[in-house]
């Protein structure tokens, strides 16, 4: 199948100067839905819509997209018309073509979702989630690429990497990276040559009736290597329900913000990660006893080494969230 964004790169090649109306293409596996091209040159999705309860819908108009309900528009194939009648008409307005290609398969991917004319109640549905999942573009960045890095690393190289996506933090300012309300999961990087990591105290002392893994890499920027997108690209090859997918793009988008351009330009020694990724049983990494500490005193940090550390190699557990991190 052709890619989205190779369908609109022939769209934006091929088309004229000067036209009376938008020049689309359609789409594969959808029917009425089309992508087009503005006249700055930049993508546009006409989502066919109808309104049988004349519900109102606002447009928005954020920093990265436009969402304009109800347009009557006159769509063209090859300079012929192809169809009078009302779209929604969603338009990227970011001019990077990086961006542009990680954009338009999200849009592919709501698009697939919806009947082959959608009526309002619905679209405003899925609209809202693309609002809110846009809005996180414009945040400040909260985590550092390479922690997110050996995150999706450890999912890419897990059993079960659709389990783990549904057990990904929430917020970039949780305690835990997985979390699947019963068993946790802390990754840890770094570029240094040993093992020598960051923890809180409450990082290695989970409740009582949890058990906790630390997951150990070696994330070291190269020229050549992979990047965050790369990672996400292999993970998608790897999971059959394409819903956990628009999971990880909240999660970048929520944590990376404004720097999101940038996961284009940090490559990482992906063999190095893969050959040093480790476990630990966090019952056996030295920690700070809490009942030492006197309730005064609060948010403590201490870097500990774990290139001594017994790995664990193989876990027998019942639990869900911990087999999945290992291949059998």
């Amino acid at each position: 199948m052709q890619s989205i964004f190779k369908i609109f790169q022939n769209l934006k090649n091929e088309t004229p100067s000067k036209t009376d109306g938008f020049i689309i293409a359609n789409l594969p596996k959808i029917k009425n839905h089309k992508i087009g091209l503005s006249n700055d040159g930049l993508p546009l999705f006409f989502i066919k819509c109808e309104n049988e309860t004349n519900e109102k819908a606002l447009d928005y108009n954020l920093e990265s997209i436009s969402i304009q309900f109800n347009q009557k528009c006159q769509l063209l194939s090859n300079d012929k018309k192809v169809a009078d009648g009302i779209y929604t008409i969603i338009a990227l307005k970011t001019d990077s073509i990086d961006l542009q290609e990680y954009f338009l398969n999200i849009l592919y991917f709501v698009l697939l979702k919806l009947p082959a004319i959608a009526n309002l109640k619905e679209l405003k549905i899925e609209v809202e989630k693309l609002i809110s999942l846009f809005n996180k573009f414009s945040r400040l960045p909260t985590k550092t690429i390479q922690g997110l890095w050996a995150e999706l690393l450890v999912i890419e190289q897990s059993s079960n990497p659709e389990y783990l996506i549904k057990a990904w933090h929430f917020s970039s300012t949780d305690k835990f990276d997985f979390n699947d309300g019963i068993d946790k999961i802390e990754v840890k990087s770094t570029a240094k040559s040993r093992r020598i990591h960051s923890f809180s105290m409450e990082q290695l002392n989970p409740n009582k009736n949890s058990k906790l893994i630390i997951a150990s890499i070696f994330a070291v920027e190269t020229g050549k290597g992979k990047t965050i997108l790369n990672l996400v690209k292999l993970i998608d090859e790897k999971v059959k329900n394409k819903e956990v997918m628009f999971r990880i793009n909240e999660v970048l988008l929520d944590t990376l913000g404004r720097d999101f351009e940038k996961t284009f330009e940090h490559y990482f020694d992906y063999q190095l990660a893969i050959d040093s990724l480790a476990f630990f049983d966090s019952e056996i990494v030295p920690k700070i006893d809490a009942s030492s500490i006197k309730q005064e005193i609060s948010n403590i940090h201490f870097d500990c080494d774990l290139s001594k550390i017994q790995e664990t190699k193989k876990i027998k557990t019942n639990s869900f969230l911990h087999k999945a991190l290992f291949k059998s």
